[in-house]
Parts: C-alpha cells; structure tokens; sequence
C-alpha cells in the first residue's frame, strides 16, 4: 500500500476537496437524506462555496494523500457552537473517499486534528454528527469520542445531529 502523506490545504485544493466531500456525502448519507439532495450535488458550487467560506473562516485544513491522489481531508478550528468554553476545538469537517475507507486516512487526519488544536491550547474537542449516521459514529466512539447531549436539527432537513466530545488533556 502507498504511504499516507498529511499536509495543509492549499487553495488549489478546493476542488478535490469538494470532489470528496460530494462522494463522501452520496456515499454515507444515502438512505439518510433524501436521494435528491444527493444527486443533485454540484462540485463546482461546493467548490465555490468553500473558496468563499475559506476567505472569512478560521480554520486550519489539511489533505491526506495517497501517491499523488488526495483520498481525504479535515477542517478544524476552535469551536462555533456558543455553549462551550474558549478551549474547547472542533472538528468542522472530516471525509474520506469512499474507496480509501478503511486504510487509515481517517484516523491519521482526525490525530492531527487532534495534535493541532492541543499544541494550540485546546482542552477538549467536538464534532457534529448526524444521529443517523452510525458508520460515521463508530469511527468517532472507536476515537474516543461520546455523545455530550448536545443536539440541533441539520439545516431545515429535520434531521438530527449530536455533539460528540472528546478530552485532548
């Protein structure tokens, strides 16, 4: 198998990582979201979007790839949610290819999300997860990571999502 390469994002990225996110979201929320919003996905939009969004977000991203492809990618910086203290970070993105599931992009990408936001001074670490998304909370649970309580409704789907937390001390 190839060797896993971690490094920051760069704008030139946006597209690959939009790439991602899209396969990513057709991939583990088929049966959960409508199969509509699924398909009518744009990458191009997506890519838009980020590249927008990443002018006025603080966040750190980086990609993990694997020979000269990207197969997955992280955002994370301090929390956006008001309940929490000012050391407490968050995991605002994580997705993998489909096809690189299982090879250890995932864990590699949210250990160094990890690492990061503690060298930063960040205490604890979340996430947002949807309820219904039991690939996804396994590999955060098998993380360290539990549910805090913390619940909100995604958008206006009316689907759930929880916080999960985990100590980085």
């Amino acid at each position: 198998m190839t060797q896993l390469f971690l490094r920051p994002a760069i704008k030139e990225d946006n597209f690959v990582i939009s790439e991602i996110s899209v396969a990513g979201w057709r991939f583990a929320y088929r049966g959960i979201m409508a199969d509509e919003v699924l398909d009518n996905l744009d990458v191009e939009k997506r890519a838009a979007g980020r590249t927008a969004f990443l002018k006025t977000a603080h966040l750190e991203a980086y990609v993990c790839e694997q020979g000269e492809q990207v197969v997955g990618f992280v955002d994370f910086a301090k929390s956006r949610d008001d309940d929490v203290e000012d050391t407490v970070g968050e995991v605002w993105a994580i997705y993998v290819l489909p096809e690189a599931i299982g090879r250890g992009v995932g864990q590699r990408l949210m250990a160094l999300a990890e690492q990061k936001l503690a060298t930063q001074g960040f205490t604890e670490l979340t996430l947002w997860v949807l309820a219904d998304n039991h690939q996804a909370r396994r590999f955060y649970e098998r993380a360290g990571f539990a549910c805090d309580g913390g619940e909100k409704t995604y958008r206006d789907s009316g689907l759930t999502e929880l916080r999960y937390r985990k100590s980085l001390c």
